[in-house]
């Protein structure tokens, strides 16, 4: 069974979009609902890292339809090791009990499955272009 990398890319886009949107316009209640201090500093965070993920993910929506190339074959790397490294991240932060245990099924979980499908489509795509 293919996995074909713009379904994958559809698919992984819209969830991060709108983490996005809830992290830059309804800041406090997202902090808030997942036991973060809601204080000056961690409202920036959260908004400065809502507003990478709407970038990320409007890269990632409106490549998903390109054809096989160096640049859809870096952006979709780095959209890898982003899922990848974003998975460590909230892992380290419930182990360390500044993420509730919640954060295994939407945060780890959640990053592991993206960053799976695109390694698999990603590979598949990037093996059709040779």
């Amino acid at each position: 069974m293919e996995i074909k990398l713009n379904v994958v890319l559809t698919i992984s886009a819209i969830p991060l979009f709108l983490m996005g949107i809830f992290a830059t316009v309804a800041t406090s209640a997202m902090l808030g609902a997942n036991g973060y201090d809601v204080n000056p500093a961690s409202i920036h965070m959260a908004r400065a890292t809502g507003a990478s993920f709407i970038g990320i993910a409007l890269m990632i929506f409106l490549a998903r339809n390109s054809g096989p190339s160096e640049a859809r074959n870096a952006l979709v790397m780095g959209f890898t090791v982003f899922l990848l490294l974003a998975a460590i991240v909230d892992a380290r932060a419930i182990l360390a009990g500044t993420m509730p245990p919640s954060g295994w099924v939407y945060g780890v979980g959640l990053w592991l499955v993206f960053f799976v499908l695109n390694v698999l489509a990603g590979r598949s795509a990037m093996t059709e272009e040779s």
